[in-house]
C-alpha cells in the first residue's frame, strides 16, 4: 500500500489564513497546506485506484496520537508518506526529508523529474525535528515525509508564508507518487550479478 499521512489538529478558532494582492498565501499553514494538498491530489482524479490510502491524524502536536493508531494498521512493506509544513532553508519547493532507504530515493528522484524538489536523509528543518515519520520508521523501512516549503517565521508559532505554486508542485508530486507507485517495487529488487566468463583450468 501507498499511505499518504497529514496531520489535521490545528483547526482552531484563533488561526486564519489569508490570501495577498500577489496571490500568497499567509497564515497559520501548520499543517492547513499538508491537508489541503493532499485533498487537492484526491479530487483531482489522479488518484483512482486500490492502493493508495489517505489518513488525517490527530494530535501531531501533543503526542503522535493518530500516527501512533495508524501506525498498527501498517504492513512493514507499505511505503508511507507523511506530509507537513518544513522551514528547511532551501531553494526547492518540497523536501522528501528523513528519507534515508537508498530504493525509496531512487524512485522518488525517477518519479519528480521535473519537479522542484530535494531529497535529505535527515531533517535540517530548523524549526522543528520531531513529526510523524519517527513513529511510522519504527515499523516500516520506507517512509518519509514531503514537506511543503514555508518561511517567514515559526510556523509552530504563528503565522508563515507560502505560495501557490509551492502547494501545485506538492499536489503533482502527490499524484505522480500514486501513479508511479506500481513500479516502487521493482526498486526493490537486488541487482542482478553480471555473470563472467569462467576461466578453463588448466593443470
Amino acid at each position: 500500500m501507498l499511505v499518504f499521512s497529514a496531520h489535521a489538529d490545528t483547526g482552531f478558532d484563533f488561526h486564519f489564513l489569508s490570501r495577498r494582492k500577489d496571490h500568497t498565501l499567509f497564515g497559520h499553514l501548520d499543517n492547513f497546506i499538508g491537508v489541503h494538498a493532499v485533498m487537492q491530489a484526491f479530487f483531482s482524479g489522479r488518484i483512482a485506484n486500490d492502493y493508495t490510502r489517505i489518513v488525517l491524524t490527530k494530535d501531531e502536536e501533543i503526542d503522535m496520537a493518530g500516527a501512533r493508531e495508524l501506525v498498527e494498521t501498517l504492513s512493514e512493506n507499505d511505503l508511507v508518506i507523511a506530509i507537513d509544513v518544513t522551514g528547511a532553508e532551501v531553494e526547492s519547493d518540497i523536501v522528501f526529508e528523513k528519507c534515508a532507504h537508498p530504493a525509496l530515493q531512487a524512485f522518488l528522484r525517477d518519479t519528480m523529474q521535473g519537479l522542484s524538489f530535494e531529497i535529505d536523509p535527515g531533517c535540517h528543518d530548523p524549526i522543528a525535528s520531531e513529526d510523524e515519520v519517527d513513529i511510522y520508521s519504527q515499523k516500516c523501512p520506507f517512509t518519509c515525509m514531503l514537506g511543503i516549503r514555508v518561511w517567514g517565521g515559526d510556523y509552530n508559532e504563528g503565522p508563515v508564508f507560502c505560495s501557490p505554486d509551492v502547494i501545485e508542485t506538492a499536489v503533482e508530486a502527490i499524484c505522480r507518487l500514486c501513479e508511479a507507485f506500481p513500479e516502487f517495487s521493482t526498486y526493490l529488487k537486488p541487482a542482478r550479478k553480471q555473470r563472467g566468463r569462467r576461466k578453463t583450468k588448466t593443470t
